[in-house]
């Protein structure tokens, strides 16, 4: 870098640091709301949730269910996918019109079905997506009954003096004449452009003519009118807007003025006001209350493309009716030629076509829709008045708001906490270039909280603990290159090329460490689930961007401060001379390491077999109930009496450490329904004055899933990086994969030992961590690896005993101080990232301390040995 120039390079830093704020600036704003305050906010700025990172259930407390349709009733040749999109379209239905913020709803596998519901308790929950489905047929009122009911709400809602949001009761009559008092149009209605009737046609957007000029709202009040972007019966409200017509609506002395044989309802989604406007509005109707008729008698509906005619190459969707259902339709159709008619799926608006004709074959096409997409969706809707298979629910987990808030406070507390360890041990080892390196460290921390800002991605408490561990372990890259550019200052090097020399030697064993843990993340991400994923997520975004940070970022710096005086001299710290000079006889003795491995995984498969595992209900199904009081006092004897007392067997009862509250978790088998019912009885009975913070139910399904997936997870991980290895050492590649992979083996038996001594709750998380410490291990061995490959291309291959030995001295002091930074991480997150992570920092702790042990005094012995076996090379 030539003196004082501001390049490309730095200009690329610059843009990245500024996008990065700019995109993270939305999560920030949401996320120091809390409460209500936060659910306000949302809704009054709905763009704002796209753009921001969205909280995990169990951060942000509400429900999690799993739904998993029922084939037994099913028909040969019925599509379980047909169902699948059919069940998702009624119940994201539903929650839309429930009004949560950012519900997740999607389709796993052929046949389940995932809703997330942030701040809904379980029982809601269940009912909203467990209650049938119901589609109805009805005819939009008169527009000079739409004008008229506007006109008198118009009229209430200027009078008052208080919020519209309360509930009040109106103080006189309020009769208008609505030719005088009504709205008038700002423009011309947008009325949907489809058709019901045997032909093909499109309905013209038209000016109510009974609309006339409202009243003005005063300072106190806002009329209705004024919240319609396109006045008329379906006109749009903007999408900033609708909430506030809701609590408008649902008010009581609104309620009183609307007819009784009419009722509002919104349409069922955003809709674009143009094609070429950007603006977002929902429709918002006045409906006859009482249907025409119903969506049993619906045998069928396909979507198409129009193929001749007028309308060619218009997409619409052919509807058939069955039964005595054609009869039925014909009337109607009759009964209202010129009319509306909206398809009304659980009190919402999926369209609402103009009638043209009487239909009397019980056949009709529903056109003028947009794409193709809206076509199916729409198809899909109408059938779901003949739903051919119910959904059970198999999976359910609930996470109170007050644990949520309190999983915020100690996971974001032990983040701040590790950060501020590393970044002290930094400066204080590495002096100038610790500091740099932490400056890299908070870059990276915002670039990876950017990245899942942008992509709206989704953070949960162990993805939290990902983010931490990210930090922890981004430091290892500067540490290799740190201690590289110690090495070559001691050859000689002035510090400017030292430091250009570091970079390029330490590039291919920083490129290939951590690109072994990302796919330990993306492993992770792809077979995980819930907060599971949420951690491969943050995982594999926080690597990714920790390499561009140690590459880019802290290069620019020291580039800058060596220009900046033609300086000769780096200050990175002298470092310990025991670790700095080391030559352990690290080979000389490998059978002694061999010995004591043996010990560790005998002892490890016994306690195993003796002992087992203590399964959570992730595993073996059941129901598992978190429980808290108000006071301090250990409570654990007295929740076990309870239930004993009250005849409740198989309750097992555990307390919760690492937590600031008194909180205990109570786990039972089985799918019995009525268990929290007797258990909250058995409480209430033994004065048990605690409450229900959060509960989990499993089926015996997803418990065998999880554990194939566990199971799965883990080998994976281990071929993959066997063969990634082998790929990237070349000709010499086969014997140092086989050597991590065995590491990786010795290193996930011992863990699995670890796990069962201290009977740690085996659920999701540990098999996140067990990953991790997979990942973590062959980080620190492809290290050593790396510097074998390089020497071994030095001095050959004569000594190759010696040579191993050498580098591993070589790498003696990085892996020591990668293992530390690391490990006061983990440590923070045993100690204080609370009772739902505890045990995942703890086997990290343990993980950290055996892959360190393993990557010196296990692989590099197989290396030798394959080295031995097989004479042509290792």
């Amino acid at each position: 870098m030539n003196k004082h120039k501001f390049g490309l390079r730095e200009l690329v830093i610059l843009a990245v640091i500024i996008i990065s704020a700019i995109s993270v600036w939305p999560s920030i704003q949401v996320h120091t709301k809390k409460g209500e305050e936060q659910k306000t906010f949302l809704k009054e700025n709905p763009k704002m949730s796209a753009k921001s990172i969205n909280f995990g259930l169990d951060l942000a407390g509400g429900t999690s269910i799993t739904l998993q349709i029922d084939q037994s009733g099913l028909k040969e040749g019925e599509d379980i996918k047909d169902i699948q999109a059919q069940s998702l379209e009624i119940i994201r239905n539903r929650v839309d019109q429930y009004g949560l913020s950012e519900p997740q709803i999607s389709p796993t596998g052929d046949d389940r079905i995932v809703v997330e519901l942030a701040g809904v308790d379980d029982s809601t929950a269940k009912s909203l997506v467990g209650s049938t489905a119901k589609l109805e047929f009805k005819i939009l009122a008169e527009s000079e009954k739409f004008t008229q009911v506007v006109g008198l709400i118009d009229q209430y809602l200027t009078r008052q003096t208080t919020d519209i949001i309360a509930d009040s009761t109106v103080s006189d009559s309020a009769k208008v004449d609505s030719a005088k008092k009504a709205p008038e149009a700002k423009e011309k209605a947008l009325s949907d452009e489809e058709l019901l009737a045997g032909g093909v046609a499109k309905t013209e957007e038209k000016k109510d003519s009974a609309a006339a000029e409202a009243a003005p709202a005063d300072v106190v009040g806002q009329s209705l009118s004024s919240f319609f972007v396109s006045f008329g019966n379906g006109g749009f409200i903007a999408e900033e807007s609708i909430e506030k017509v809701k609590k408008l609506l649902a008010t009581e002395g609104v309620q009183k003025l609307i007819p009784r044989d009419v009722a509002f309802a919104f349409g069922s989604g955003l809709e674009k006001l143009r094609r070429d406007s950007n603006i977002k509005a929902k429709r918002l109707y006045l409906l006859k209350r009482r249907a025409e008729m119903g969506g049993d008698d619906i045998t069928d509906a396909r979507p198409y493309r129009v193929s001749d005619g007028m309308s060619a190459g218009e997409v619409a969707v052919n509807l058939k009716f069955g039964g005595i259902g054609p009869k039925k339709f014909s009337a109607v159709t009759a009964a209202n030629v010129g009319k509306q008619m909206a398809i009304v799926l659980d009190n919402q608006v999926i369209s609402a076509p103009v009638i043209r004709d009487r239909i009397p074959n019980g056949e009709a096409q529903i056109t003028g829709l947009e794409d193709m997409a809206e076509a199916n969706r729409l198809a899909v809707v109408l059938k779901a008045g003949a739903l051919k298979a119910p959904m059970q629910i198999i999976e359910s987990r609930s996470v109170g708001a007050t644990l949520g808030e309190e999983n915020i406070v100690q996971g974001f507390g032990s983040g701040a906490i590790g950060l501020l360890l590393c970044l002290v041990f930094m400066v204080a080892y590495y002096r100038l270039g610790g500091f740099i390196a932490s400056i890299g460290v908070v870059v990276n921390a915002l670039v990876t909280a950017a990245v899942m800002s942008v992509f709206n991605a989704t953070l949960t408490l162990p993805g939290i603990a990902g983010f931490i561990l990210v930090v922890g372990m981004s430091l290892d890259a500067n540490v290799i290159i740190f201690e590289r550019i110690r090495e070559e200052l001691k050859n000689g090097l002035t510090a400017r090329a030292a430091v250009a020399k570091g970079y390029e030697r330490a590039f291919s064993a920083i490129l290939d460490s951590n690109l072994t843990t990302v796919l330990t993340g993306l492993i992770l991400y792809k077979i995980g689930t819930g907060s599971v994923k949420g951690f491969g997520l943050t995982l594999t975004i926080g690597i990714l961007t920790s390499l561009f940070c140690a590459i880019t970022i802290s290069r620019a710096i020291l580039d800058w401060r060596l220009a900046k005086r033609d300086r000769t001299t780096l200050s990175i710290g002298s470092g310990f001379k025991a670790l700095n000079n080391a030559n352990l006889p690290l080979m000389k003795n490998r059978g002694k390491f061999k010995v004591l491995s043996w010990i560790l995984i005998i002892a490890s498969i016994a306690c195993v077999a003796v002992k087992g595992f203590d399964f959570s209900i992730d595993f073996t199904g059941g129901q598992v109930y978190t429980i808290q009081y108000q006071d301090d006092a250990k409570h654990e004897t007295d929740l076990n009496r309870a239930l004993s007392k009250a005849g409740i067997q198989g309750a097992r009862v555990r307390s919760l450490g690492g937590t600031s509250a008194n909180s205990y978790q109570i786990s039972v088998r089985g799918d019995d329904t009525n268990f929290e019912l007797s258990m909250a009885k058995a409480f209430e009975a033994a004065n048990q004055k605690c409450e229900i913070v959060a509960k989990d139910t499993v089926g015996p399904t997803i418990g065998k899933e999880l554990r194939f997936n566990a199971i799965l997870s883990v080998i994976l991980a281990w071929l993959g990086i066997a063969l990634y290895v082998w790929f990237r050492f070349g000709k010499l590649g086969l014997g140092f994969g086989v050597a991590a992979v065995l590491g990786l083996i010795h290193d996930t038996i011992i863990t699995l030992g670890f796990i069962s001594a201290f009977s740690l709750s085996f659920d999701g998380a540990l098999i996140a961590s067990l990953l991790t410490m997979i990942g973590y291990s062959v980080n620190d061995t492809i290290v050593n690896f790396d510097r074998i490959r390089e020497n071994t291309a030095l001095f050959g291959s004569a000594k190759y005993e010696q040579t191993i030995n050498s580098s591993l001295n070589q790498c003696f002091s990085r892996t020591v101080i990668t293992s530390l930074t690391t490990l006061f991480v983990c440590v923070v997150l045993a100690v204080k990232g609370g009772s739902s992570i505890r045990d995942f920092g703890l086997v990290q702790c343990f993980g950290i301390l055996i892959g360190t042990y393993s990557s010196v005094c296990v692989c590099s012995p197989i290396v030798l040995w394959w080295s031995k076996k097989f004479k042509k090379g290792v």
